[in-house]
Parts: C-alpha cells; sequence; structure tokens
C-alpha cells in the first residue's frame, strides 16, 4: 500500500463523505487479508442509516492498466469476505486518476477518490459523483506525455498510425534518446492507447487507441495558454501568392517555416470559402526573414501571425504540400483548437473526421 498517500487523504475522504451526506464510523483498519486477498483497508461508513463497508485500494497514479488491477485485486477480496448486515463499496484512492481510468470504473461500478476531492460511489439507491478539478500537480502528473521531448515522441507514435515499431524507430523518428522513447511508451501501455507484442529488445508496439490519445491531447492544449502570436502586416493581392513569396524567401534565405492554422487546415482538408490570415512558424533568422517580406508589425488589421517556435520541436513533422511547407494535420488540428475562432474549431472538426480519421 502507498501508506503515505492513504494516511495524508483519509482526512479528505472523511471530508468529501460527510459532505455527500455520508459519515465514518470507525477508525481504518489497514491491510485486512480475506483467505489469500487483501486491500489496502477497511473503512465503516452510513448513507441515509444504511451500514456500508469501503474496501479501499490505494494506487500513487491510476491509469486504465492499473485500475483493470485494482478492479480484479478489489472483486477478488470481496468475493472473500463473509456476509453481514452492510453494503460492500469497493473503492480506489489515488493521487491522480485519469479520465480513461475514471470511465473504466464508473463501467465497473466501482468508486474512487483523488486528491482534488473528486468522488465517486455508485450501489443500490446509492449514487454519489463530485467531480472536482485536478490541481496543478495533478495536472503536471496527467498531461506530462504533451509536452517537451514527450510529446515529439507522441507525436511520432501517432505517424506509425496502423504499423507495428519499436523503440529504436521511434526514438529515431521522434529525435529524441531510446530512454525518453521508452518512458513515453510505458506511459502509453499504461493509458491503454498502445498494443504490444514480443518481450525485450524485439518487443514491438501498435497505436490501438488514437481517439484516446486525441481526446487527451485535445483537451491539454485547451486547457493551457495559446503561444505567443506576433502580428504582421504583408503587402498582398492574394493569399498563394504571399504563401509562395514566404516560401521562395526562405528557401533563398535557408530558413525552415511551415504554415499552420486556418491555412494549413484549407491545404489538408478544404472545407472554408475564404481565408484572410496566413500563420506560421519560422525558425532562426526569422526577423532577417520578415524584413525582406517587408512584413510590418502591427497590432490591428494584421494579415500574417508567426508563432513563437522551438527549434528543438518544430518543424519535425511539417509536410511538402504543392508549393509550400505546412504543419502535418495532427499539429494543425492541436493549433486550430488554440486558435480564437469560431472558424478555426469549425475546421478542426472537419480536420479530425477526414485527415485524422477519427470522430467526435
Amino acid at each position: 500500500m502507498e501508506d503515505f498517500i492513504a494516511i495524508d487523504m483519509l482526512g479528505k475522504l472523511t471530508a468529501s463523505l460527510t459532505e455527500a451526506g455520508g459519515e465514518i464510523t470507525s477508525e481504518p483498519r489497514f491491510e485486512p487479508q480475506m483467505g489469500n486477498s487483501h486491500a489496502d483497508f477497511l473503512i465503516d461508513a452510513r448513507f441515509s442509516d444504511a451500514p456500508i463497508k469501503l474496501v479501499v485500494e490505494v494506487k500513487k497514479s491510476a491509469f486504465p492498466r492499473d485500475v483493470r488491477e485494482a478492479i480484479w485485486q478489489l472483486k477478488k477480496f470481496i468475493a472473500a469476505m463473509p456476509p453481514g448486515n452492510f453494503r460492500v463499496l469497493p473503492l480506489l484512492m489515488a493521487d491522480t486518476i485519469s479520465r480513461g481510468a475514471r470511465a473504466l470504473l464508473r463501467e465497473e461500478k466501482i468508486g474512487y477518490f483523488d486528491r482534488s476531492g473528486s468522488l465517486y460511489l455508485s450501489a443500490d439507491n446509492l449514487f454519489v459523483l463530485v467531480e472536482k478539478p485536478a490541481s496543478k500537480q495533478q495536472a503536471r502528473s496527467l498531461n506530462n506525455l504533451f509536452v517537451g521531448s514527450r510529446a515529439q515522441a507522441l507525436h511520432a507514435v501517432w505517424t506509425f498510425k496502423d504499423q507495428w515499431f519499436g523503440v529504436h524507430e521511434l526514438a529515431e523518428r521522434a529525435s529524441v534518446s531510446p530512454t525518453t522513447a521508452s518512458q513515453v511508451l510505458i506511459e502509453l501501455e499504461r493509458r491503454e492507447w498502445v498494443s504490444s507484442k514480443g518481450a525485450g529488445p524485439s518487443k514491438e508496439r501498435i497505436l490501438s487507441n488514437p481517439r484516446a490519445l486525441l481526446d487527451e491531447w485535445s483537451s491539454h492544449v485547451a486547457s493551457i495558454k495559446p503561444k505567443p502570436l506576433r502580428s504582421y502586416y504583408m503587402r498582398m493581392t492574394k493569399i498563394d501568392e504571399a504563401i509562395h513569396e514566404i516560401d521562395r524567401t526562405c528557401d533563398e534565405m535557408g530558413v525552415r517555416y511551415e504554415i499552420s492554422g486556418l491555412m494549413a487546415g484549407q491545404i489538408h482538408a478544404p472545407h472554408l470559402s475564404k481565408i484572410s490570415q496566413i500563420h506560421c512558424r519560422i525558425d532562426h533568422g526569422g526577423e532577417s526573414l520578415l524584413r525582406k517580406l517587408g512584413a510590418k508589425a502591427v497590432k490591428e488589421g494584421w494579415n500574417l501571425g508567426v508563432i513563437d517556435s522551438n527549434p528543438r520541436h518544430d518543424f519535425l513533422f511539417r509536410q511538402r504540400v504543392g508549393h509550400v511547407w505546412v504543419t502535418d494535420p495532427l499539429q494543425t488540428y492541436l493549433d486550430l483548437l488554440q486558435l480564437d475562432s469560431g472558424r478555426s474549431k469549425e475546421l478542426a472538426d472537419h480536420l479530425r473526421l477526414t485527415k485524422l480519421a477519427v470522430p467526435e
């Protein structure tokens, strides 16, 4: 048992149960045994004067694979309990519980409680569901896949689509170390987003739940501030001609770039009738490039938005489509979700369905 988690969170659990209309009627009994089964602790409680025994399993953090193990442990323990004049409710307690894990627990009618105070209990004539926002610490634990080199590796996993791949293949495609690639794959297995075959150095994975991956990444992107956008006005008669000029000048100067946002979405999956603004990332040398393009910094009336780029992470998955470099469909989708425009959300949904092949 994660003793420090259980002891630290017991007071919070007691308060949450009280708020939900219940009360604790005994001190917790730690490490109870039932035959060859054990739980982390038992708590006697009452709801509407009906006695309840909570059978609690404790985890540091819980993702779907961890939850399946906990469900098996809880059911095995409860099956070995002698009958009594009380209802038995299984409960998983953890610092953090992922969205996929919560869905699985609710499906199995297993209660849960996390450090934020989120609580779920379900039994005959009893239903409690309290959802609290995750703390910053919990969010970091749940979203560490979506930042830095881990996000790079996760993006590379997406590009394999329905192909099997190994750690070293992933590391090479993502330009990360084999250690980082391995850590990401372990996290994906915990979330049950990939399936695996083989063992040891020859072990391979395949992306088996792209929808869950995309849902979680979308949720993370929606929860963070958009990257800073520097706005410019560039003289142009037609937007296609302006993109041609950006491509020609970048090629001449040896500067990497990628068109993103609405224009990239339209290139990948035509849907809108008119676009008047260009979003792009520009690598080092961007200021010289902008001067050569005659782009003037403005606060209003801009038609060229430059997104701050990170040379270590950006441009890795860009694609050449016709005469222009664009963000690949996944990055385009994530960028569209951060634009403050109803048309961007509309185009993101269209791109998700057509190019990413993942329905809402």
